[in-house]
């Protein structure tokens, strides 16, 4: 064939809830609508969560009808095929007691005979979250900065005109407006005298310098007084505030390989001859070399579950296997 069988099945997981693997099992898709995760501020689009169903072993047809259509073969050599994959995976999951299909997931033969699955969590089945990745929210917290510049600026301007000379002068105006309502008609002319004179006087005017505490003037009406007006000379400075922005930015995590250490040599010949043994009992040895001692592993994987759930199990079989990430 031109593609694996694990690849259509792949496929058919995009398109369909059901996929059955006859005489092996069933994977069932569950959607799962997006989730934030409020303590690492991670975002996950829509997923479907694959589970895998070992009693789902009767044939249903979908799988080597797929291939038939896609290879262009036979309906009996597509199910041909699907038996030797099953064959094959199933005995590799029997000697191992591990087993692991590209983009599916690891499988685990547990101790009561009972198969643990852990789906592939690089790929998204999910049609709904096309195009999609997992984004990191950062959070970014406002100082109320602008709210104290206002509430200072307020304050000052309180401050400034509750000042006792300007009161004093205010007195002076208001006491003789008060002493002229008492003023007979016939005095008419001495009032527009008075008159006159406080028309040239400015009783709000200061000559004291106040310094400016910050860039917004705010006016409000002052309160608490009798004063009904301000006189403002000087036309308030207006200062754009700089807009910020949320930038969302998407973390990338660092991607490692998590290999299965079985053994360390310093002769070659010594791990070429564990390496072979390990090739006969179905595992996926590697030689790595790095350091003074060249090591064997059993298995190599990308996803760090994937890798410490397989040493368990081996440990069971090897207790000084341990874990290698590079």
């Amino acid at each position: 064939m031109n593609k694996t069988v694990e690849h259509y099945i792949s496929e058919l997981l995009f398109l369909h809830d059901c996929v059955i693997l006859a005489d092996f099992g069933g994977f069932v898709g569950n959607p799962q609508s997006a989730k934030l995760n409020k303590i690492t501020g991670i975002l996950s689009p829509p997923s479907k969560q694959i589970l895998f169903n070992s009693n789902l072993k009767t044939n249903d047809g979908l799988l080597i009808t797929h291939i038939s259509n896609q290879e262009g073969i036979s309906q009996n050599s597509a199910k041909n095929e699907v038996v030797n994959f099953t064959t094959q995976i199933a005995e590799k999951l029997h000697n191992s007691k591990v087993l692991r299909i590209e983009r599916i997931g690891l499988f685990t033969l547990g101790k009561e005979g009972n198969v643990i699955f852990l789906q592939d969590s690089a790929n998204n089945y999910s049609l709904d979250a096309f195009g999609m990745k997992s984004t990191h929210n950062k959070t970014i917290s406002r100082a109320n900065e602008v709210e104290e510049k206002v509430v200072t600026t307020i304050q000052n301007i309180r401050a400034q005109n509750r000042n006792p000379k300007i009161f004093l002068r205010a007195a002076a105006v208001i006491i003789p407006l008060i002493a002229l309502s008492y003023l007979s008609i016939s005095q008419q002319d001495r009032i527009n005298n008075v008159y006159a004179q406080m028309a040239s006087l400015n009783p709000f005017s200061t000559t004291e310098i106040i310094e400016e505490t910050s860039p917004i003037i705010i006016a409000k009406p002052v309160e608490n007084t009798t004063i009904k007006y301000i006189e403002i000379i000087e036309s308030p400075k207006v200062i754009e505030m700089p807009i910020v922005e949320e930038v969302s930015a998407s973390i990338v995590a660092p991607q490692h390989t998590f290999y299965i250490i079985a053994g360390a040599f310093a002769k070659k010949k010594n791990a070429t001859r564990l390496q072979a043994k390990l090739n006969n009992l179905n595992y996926s040895a590697e030689i790595l070399k790095g350091g003074r001692l060249l090591k064997v592993s059993y298995e190599s994987f990308n996803n760090k579950e994937d890798a410490i759930l397989a040493l368990k199990e081996i440990k069971q079989e090897n207790p000084s296997a341990w874990l290698l990430t590079k």
